[in-house]
């Protein structure tokens, strides 16, 4: 059940145990939903985009990868902050994705500090 006052982040990513760090570093503040795949955490945001705050998201996954995840939920809310998370930035356009509003780039491994200061700040923006 969701905590009404906190806000929640949507994890995306098909390695199982980045999907628990995550959600063992964001549950105190946050409440936190996964998916295991793009076409997964699509669906999902369909399903709960008015609790949404935010979304972290691998870019290397089966059936959807983070870059068109991100496409896609920026036509349905292009002001939704989008940290993308991966250990293959040679596979991505990473000055494009980075003049997209409200989207930051983090590389595996990550720092959680990072992590949450981006996050953090996102969300405030």
């Amino acid at each position: 059940m969701q905590n009404k006052t906190k806000k929640t982040v949507l994890v995306v990513d098909d390695e199982e145990l980045i999907r628990e760090l995550l959600y063992d570093i964001l549950e105190g503040e946050y409440n936190v939903l996964l998916a295991e795949d793009g076409e997964k955490g699509l669906a999902l945001y369909q399903q709960h985009q008015n609790d949404i705050e935010a979304v972290i998201t691998d870019l290397i996954m089966p059936k959807m990868r983070g870059d068109k995840l991100l496409e896609k939920l920026r036509a349905l809310n292009p002001d939704l902050p989008v940290i993308i998370i991966t250990g293959f930035e040679k596979e991505i356009d990473v000055v494009k994705i980075l003049k997209e509003p409200k989207v930051s780039f983090i590389n595996k491994p990550f720092d959680i500090e990072q992590l949450l200061t981006e996050l953090t700040g996102l969300i405030a923006c």
